[in-house]
């Protein structure tokens, strides 16, 4: 060892709160610890470290107060292995601190992907999700396709229709009175969205009992249109756009006009 080398010698410990102040050499600020981390490091007044080793001591404090903040972050919910690193990356961790936390959330289990990912699954499905939806939250959160897979495995073919058909009805309740293409285009975007391919979203709108037609909403709808249009071709388009049909508008025209 260099004689040269510099001696931090420890002034004081004061402790304050659950931390402690450790003042050093001739400095008026200190430098606060955890109990682990004095203890770890048997720091105690009047003993003295080389400038190099206590370096190293005061880099192991960014990381404690990262891994700190990370284990707040995870007891607020379940977080991934890659929610972790993004967080550790958006608070300027380096490299090394990520590798090191990482490692010590994973060692304790406070990362498990594969727990996340049955855990998640399980609650989606109660949720009447389906698993296009569920498969791209957990991708977009990094877990792994193969760990996807094998949790999606146990949404059985049963399940699945009964909760796209259960979603199926609730969507319809609230587009009585539209028409029926209107009734039928909502469910589909509403299971579309919520993660159903398009076998299941076509075998449930095959099963669902459509309102017939509100003539009175489409007699409303044509007079309010023609309050403010007075081309023919124009108005029909406009209640074809709101889904009605053709025939239907013509029939409901004829009766008024006559």
């Amino acid at each position: 060892m260099d004689k040269e080398e510099k001696l931090i010698w420890i002034k004081k410990v004061v402790l304050k709160g659950k931390k402690y102040l450790v003042y050093i050499n001739d400095e008026d600020e200190g430098i606060s610890f955890t109990e682990d981390q004095i203890v770890n490091n048997r720091i105690v007044k009047g003993n003295s470290f080389y400038e190099k080793d206590w370096k190293k001591i005061i880099k192991s404090l960014d990381e404690g107060i990262l891994l700190d903040k990370t284990l707040k972050y995870i007891d607020y919910k379940p977080r991934t292995k890659k929610e972790v690193i993004d967080y550790l990356e958006e608070h300027n961790a380096t490299i090394s601190n990520i590798k090191n936390i990482v490692k010590k959330l994973t060692e304790i289990s406070f990362i498990d992907d594969d727990r996340y990912a049955c855990i998640f699954i399980e609650e989606e499905i109660r949720h009447q999700k389906g698993p296009n939806a569920i498969k791209h939250v957990l991708l977009t959160k990094g877990i792994d396709e193969i760990i996807i897979n094998k949790y999606l495995e146990n949404y059985s073919n049963e399940l699945l229709f009964e909760n796209a058909l259960d979603m199926g009805n609730k969507t319809l309740k609230t587009v009585i009175g539209l028409p029926i293409q209107k009734q039928k285009e909502s469910v589909y975007t509403r299971l579309y969205r919520m993660g159903y391919d398009y076998s299941m979203i076509t075998k449930v709108l095959s099963m669902l009992e459509y309102s017939s037609l509100d003539f009175e909403r489409l007699e409303k709808d044509y007079l309010k249109i023609k309050s403010k249009e007075e081309n023919q071709n124009k108005i029909i388009q406009k209640l074809l756009a709101k889904g009605y049909n053709y025939s239907d508008i013509k029939q409901v025209i004829n009766n008024i006009e006559e």
